[in-house]
This record gives structure tokens, C-alpha cells and sequence, in this order.
């Protein structure tokens, strides 16, 4: 099994959203499980991005990057957008893969995470990121930006750090696209799943931060350190930030 089908921990949202609606049922945040899911099947562009991350460190020494990997600033971030093929996708998967739910719970857990997709295009046309709908790119970037949040205790990036990173991932994912093609529906689970993860690991920390629960933001470290480095091959102390720019080591 890859490291994508592998147990992934975003379940734990639903301990979480049950627990919030007062169920008498809802397990307790600590005792949450992990279910084995499919939710990163399509998602291998760990070589891809690593392979950008390598060039990005050599243009910034002047050195030579070879042909292979892409200028980042150069490509439009539409080689990372796809067309729905129609509802959302992921929600109703993974609450249907809650086996411990009765079917009124499992809805609800499918509309709770239905509610999170929403919040994320509210987020973009808040700021005026609408380009970032329907992207891969603008996903993935903010899954890396939560997670960095988390793992820096709530260090946000810029606006101009988190468009340089923007930019190395939509080469990252051109990159992968080159090498293998992925239909409109593989890309909108990804998509789906990915922003569904950086949520997540946000609400997480934030609602343990808010309430005083220290395992609960050691959870949302603990899941963001393990997709940063399954899903981009990125670890938090290689991460390096000068000025505008951030560069993967």
C-alpha cells in the first residue's frame, strides 16, 4: 500500500464535529482512530515538487537548473486548474467510511465536511483569491500554509511569502501533470481531500488553542507534520524564509 491509501488521520474531524453537536454517542477527542481511506490515490506529486524544491535552491545559488524543471514565475496558474465534474466528491466518501456511525450521523459528518469545502471558496472570494477555486496549486499551498501556522505556533505567512510558494507548487504539479495525466475528476478528490486536510489541521489547533486542550494542538501538529512530508516531501525545519521569497532545503 502507498503512502497515500495509507491510515490517514483527518477523520479525527469527525470526533471533533460530533462532539461539538452534543451527541451522547460522540466519542471524546482523545480517544479518536484513524480509518484506512483512499484519500490521497491521486495525489503522488511528492517527487515532482521535491524535484522543483532542488531547482529553486540552485537558480537561487545561480547555478544551473537543467531543462527538466520549470521557472516558476513563468507559468499561469491555470496548468493547475481543472473542471468540476459535478458535487463534491470527497464528504459523502469519507463519512460513508465512518463504519462506527449510524446513517443520521454519517449525514451529518458528510454535511459538515460539505460546510468546510464551502468555507474555503468563502475564504478565497473574501480575499479576492477566486483564481484559486477548482486549483490544485492554490490547494496544496494552503495545506503547506496550515500546516506551517500549526507547527510554528501560529506563524502566519505573508501574502508575498505565500504567493512564492504558490508559484514553486504550481511548477511542482505542471511538473507531475507532464509526467502523467490525471482526469477532472482525480484532480477535484485531490483537490477536495487537500483542502479539506488544511482545514482541519487549522480548526484543530485553533479550537485546542482556544479551549485550553494541548493534545488536541499536539494532534494538529502531529497531522500536519506527517502530510507535509507524505504529500510534498517537505519538513518543517527545512523550510526557510527570507524576505518575500520561501525556499524548501
Amino acid at each position: 500500500m502507498n503512502g497515500f491509501s495509507r491510515a490517514v488521520s483527518v477523520f479525527v474531524a469527525g470526533c471533533i464535529l460530533l462532539s461539538a453537536t452534543g451527541h451522547a454517542g460522540a466519542q471524546p477527542f482523545g480517544a479518536y482512530r484513524q480509518y484506512s481511506s483512499d484519500l490521497f490515490i491521486h495525489g503522488n506529486f511528492k517527487p515532482s515538487f521535491q524535484r522543483q524544491w532542488r531547482a529553486n535552491n540552485l537558480r537561487a545559488q545561480g547555478k544551473d537548473a537543467g531543462e527538466a524543471t520549470l521557472s516558476p514565475e513563468l507559468l499561469p496558474l491555470a496548468v493547475s486548474s481543472f473542471r468540476t465534474v459535478g458535487n463534491p466528491v470527497m464528504p459523502r466518501r469519507l463519512a460513508a467510511g465512518v463504519r462506527e456511525l449510524d446513517a443520521a450521523h454519517r449525514q451529518e459528518l458528510e454535511g459538515a465536511l460539505l460546510k468546510l469545502l464551502k468555507d474555503y471558496e468563502q475564504l478565497l472570494a473574501q480575499h479576492d483569491e477566486q483564481q484559486l477555486k477548482n486549483n490544485l496549486a492554490g490547494a496544496f499551498n494552503f495545506l503547506f500554509v496550515s500546516s506551517y501556522y500549526v507547527l510554528k505556533n501560529g506563524q502566519e505567512l505573508s501574502d508575498v511569502q505565500q504567493k512564492s510558494m504558490l508559484e514553486q507548487i504550481n511548477a511542482g504539479i505542471a511538473l507531475g501533470l507532464k509526467e502523467r495525466r490525471l482526469s477532472d475528476r482525480d484532480k477535484q478528490e485531490l483537490y477536495e481531500s487537500v483542502v479539506l486536510s488544511g482545514t482541519i489541521i487549522r480548526g484543530l489547533y485553533n479550537e485546542g488553542r482556544d479551549k485550553e486542550r494541548p493534545e488536541q494542538m499536539k494532534t494538529a501538529r502531529d497531522l500536519a507534520k506527517e502530510l507535509l512530508e507524505q504529500m510534498m516531501g517537505i519538513a518543517v525545519d527545512k523550510v526557510r524564509v527570507d524576505g518575500s521569497t520561501v525556499r524548501i532545503d
